[in-house]
């Protein structure tokens, strides 16, 4: 071919047509680039077909990591709704609207329990390596984008709640109530541990405790971080759901 238009150059320029072979070479010039133009978005094309398609990849590692999450923010709202009514019930009883009775002692303890998740961020963080994300759709990287926050919102609201606990709750709950770990208590972790105890248990004092204003502010704190963490909590298993659903029925992947 190369040799074919070397011909044509040359028999124009042996005629004396020096006009006609500007034009042709000109015109041989852009049909070059236009081949060149042609061949870059093909290359191109392939390029962000192969971008596309790796991207698809990382988003299948999402969605895992997120039915992985799920497991975690289920238990972690059962276990705040729990909690939540058991901080409800023992301030309550702080305000005397309810009696003290055998079960006080396990809402006491079940504020005392540390607890956290630990979302799996492997498939985000391999596609933000890769630069691939924005090969995703906008609206899926939006709602990407809002989960993860959600889940550093959590975390935050987890260490904020389990510090507490470690700093001010259980320090004061083992200084002043720990007479109450013992075979009366209504919780079976530490009911089966004093099973065999034959000591008579001591129990608490409702007046010294409905006026124990220390604790009852720290349990009110608890029962705000609780109710944080719950709405949080909630709020992560819609998006993950909404996520999931939408990783799923994207043209892209799945």
């Amino acid at each position: 071919m190369i040799k074919f238009f070397r011909t044509i150059r040359q028999d124009l320029l042996n005629e004396g047509k020096t006009r006609k072979y500007l034009k042709y070479a000109l015109g041989e010039i852009m049909l070059v680039v236009i081949g060149i133009l042609i061949a870059l978005g093909i290359n191109n094309w392939n390029q962000n077909r192969n971008n596309t398609a790796s991207a698809n990849l990382h988003l299948k590692t999402i969605a895992q990591n997120i039915k992985e999450d799920l497991v975690q923010l289920n238990y972690m709202y059962q276990f705040t709704d729990t909690t939540l009514i058991y901080a409800e019930k023992l301030t309550r009883q702080f305000q005397t609207l309810d009696p003290i009775d055998d079960n006080t002692t396990m809402y006491m303890f079940y504020l005392l329990l540390e607890k956290s998740t630990s979302p799996n961020k492997s498939g985000l963080e391999t596609i933000n390596n890769s630069g691939e994300l924005s090969y995703v759709d906008q609206d899926v990287q939006d709602m990407i984008l809002n989960y993860y926050t959600t889940l550093d919102h959590i975390l935050a609201r987890e260490d904020i709640s389990n510090t507490f606990i470690k700093i001010r709750y259980e320090p004061y709950f083992f200084d002043h109530y720990s007479f109450t770990v013992n075979s009366k208590t209504n919780w079976k972790p530490i009911r089966d541990y004093y099973k065999d105890d034959p000591r008579t248990p001591q129990e608490i004092d409702p007046t010294s405790f409905i006026n124990d204003n220390p604790f009852e502010t720290m349990v009110f704190g608890r029962y705000f971080q609780i109710q944080q963490q719950h709405g949080l909590y909630k709020n992560a298993i819609d998006l993950a759901n909404q996520l999931l659903l939408k990783i799923n029925s994207n043209d892209q992947v799945l």
